[in-house]
Formats: structure tokens, sequence, C-alpha cells
């Protein structure tokens, strides 16, 4: 009897399902919308609806589905990564799947999993909200961050977009025009600063929405704009001090070995947060190389789909991932 393998990816904004056989070919894949936060209002139905469609695409490009619901296509294993609470998620789950390994974790790991290969090193994921974790080769896994707009998430899009009000209201109050000033009201259509700050308290902006200032602030770094770039570079320390803190909670920095630590998120498109974060992650741990992902963490839910089921990541079975994943 063939066995399937299945990984998601549950995210703020979509979520992403691969469905792959025993050798590592990916068969299909989906996609949907959110599946983050079901203590939210309507946050039950985003799951149910995400996790029902992504892995009905994926089943039905890999002409398993026939008609049958997804809860008749049993797993040899699954693996879901998923941002918000994972804990909230599983009952709801276990109602939607059937496989013989089922877990519901993190997306961390799993964006983890897929930037290394499932091999040793640091993941710092920095979009709307940010997070850091690394495992070494013995299986001991630490995380940094992913507390939330009010309690962490340093180095995020949030924070740059909140950094960026914070400083255009200051300039503001003390009668001083700012690059910030024109381009924050442009961008959310609103005649005031203070019309922006309202909004947001009211819920009215919603904290995805604001985040996404953040890829502005990048373009106005490039133009030269001093506190753009200041507010960038702020948040790349931050983000390579949480790089630095799970290499050092982990114990690498003792490694004989080069230490990979890779990157993710909308926030490390910035080529000056990139560049910054490298350097000083670099400059403090001369072992460590910050490395490009290799595969994306829909990959990596897979690969740990493998995991669990007592598949170890041979270089055959990447070789597979990657040969099929660029065909689907």
């Amino acid at each position: 009897m063939k066995q399937y393998f299945l990984g998601i990816d549950g995210g703020q904004s979509h979520t992403t399902a691969l469905v792959a056989d025993t050798q590592g070919r990916i068969l299909g894949r989906g996609g949907a919308g959110p599946s983050n936060h079901t203590r939210e209002p309507g946050g039950r139905e985003r799951l149910v609806t995400a996790v029902t469609k992504s892995v009905s695409e994926a089943l039905a490009a890999a002409g398993l589905l026939r008609g049958k619901s997804i809860r008749d296509v049993p797993f040899a294993s699954a693996y879901l990564a998923m941002t918000g609470e994972p804990e909230d998620k599983v009952d709801i789950v276990n109602e939607l799947l059937r496989a013989e390994h089922l877990v519901v974790g993190h997306d961390a790991p799993g964006a983890l999993a897929g930037a290394l290969a499932g091999k040793e090193g640091v993941i710092v994921l920095a979009g709307t909200g940010s997070v850091a974790c690394g495992e070494t080769r013995d299986g001991k896994f630490a995380r940094i961050g992913g507390h939330g707009y009010l309690f962490g998430d340093e180095g995020s899009a949030f924070a740059i977009a909140v950094d960026a009000l914070t400083v255009a209201l200051h300039c503001e109050d003390r009668g001083q025009e700012h690059l910030l000033t024109p381009a924050l009201r442009k961008y959310f259509k609103r005649d005031s600063l203070k019309a922006i700050a309202e909004d947001v308290y009211a819920g009215v902006l919603t904290r995805d929405r604001l985040a996404s200032f953040a890829t502005k602030v990048s373009q106005l770094a490039d133009r030269k704009d001093d506190a753009s770039q200041e507010i960038l570079e702020v948040a790349a320390e931050n983000l390579a001090e949480m790089a630095i803190s799970v290499v050092f909670k982990l114990g690498l920095e003792q490694s004989k070995q080069t230490v990979p630590v890779s990157f993710g998120g909308g926030v490390f498109n910035s080529r000056r947060v990139l560049r910054v974060f490298a350097e000083l992650v670099q400059e403090t741990l001369p072992r460590v190389q910050v490395v490009p992902p290799q595969f994306g963490p829909e990959v990596g839910a897979l690969l740990l789909a493998y995991r669990q089921a007592g598949r170890k990541t041979t270089p055959k079975l990447l070789t597979q991932i990657s040969e099929t994943q660029a065909q689907i």
C-alpha cells in the first residue's frame, strides 16, 4: 500500500499544503487563506477553510482526492507548522485529517527545517512579527521571541511601522516636517498622522495593514532618508541579537564547524536589514555563516512529517523534493 506524507505551512496571510510520496516526490500543492489565531472571532472557521481548501487542492493535483473529503485520504504522517497558538488547533485538525503520525506545531520549526534542509543551525523570521529558533545535531531545540506585538516582535515589520509613525508624530509635535509624514498620510489615505494613530487604536487599521508600511520605510531608506535608515538598522540589530542569543542558548558558539544562520520573512527583503544583520552576527560569532534558505517553510513542514515517521533527511530525498517542487 502506498504511503503519503503531508506538510502544511499556515500563516497570517496564507496557507500552503504539500503532498508527497515515500521517496520525496511532491505530488501536489494547494493554497488557501490565513489559518492563524483561532481565538479571534471567525478564527476556527478560517482554520477549517484554510486546511480543507489547501489539502483538497494538493490531493486533487496529486490525483488522490477523486471526489472524497480530505479525511477519506489517510496519511502516513502529517505535520502542520502553524502561526499563532498550535495547541488551540489540535482538536480542530484532528477532526479534519487522518494520519498515523499527526502533529500541529509552531511555524518556526518548519521554517528552520526548510531553510537548513533539516540540518543543525538557526533561523530568524521577521514578517509581521518576529521569532528565532534553532536546533542542534542531537535534537536540542531553542526559541527566542514570538511573544506578539505587545511583548515582543522586535525587528518585525510591525515594529518598523510603529517606529516610523512614532518618529513622524514626534517631528510633527515639534513643528518639523519629515519625509515619513507625507508618506504615511498617502499610504494609509488619511488627512493626518493623528487620524492614522486613532484608527490603529480603534482597530480600523489592523496590525497586518500597519506592518505593511515597513516596505515603504525600506524604500525611503534607499532614498537616503536618515530616519528610515536608522529604523531599519535598529530592526537589524534586534534580529541579530535574537540569532546570537539562540546560538548561545544551544551552545553552538563552541562548535568547531561552521554554524549556519538563515533568515525568512518580508523584513529581510530590505538589503540594508540583511546586510547589517549578517555583519553583526558574523562579527560576534566568527564561526557562524549567514546563508539564504534552501527551501521554504512548506517543504520544512514536509521534512518534519518525514522525520516524525522515522525517515531520515537523505541527499536522495532532498533531491527528489527539489526536482519535483520545481515541476508543480
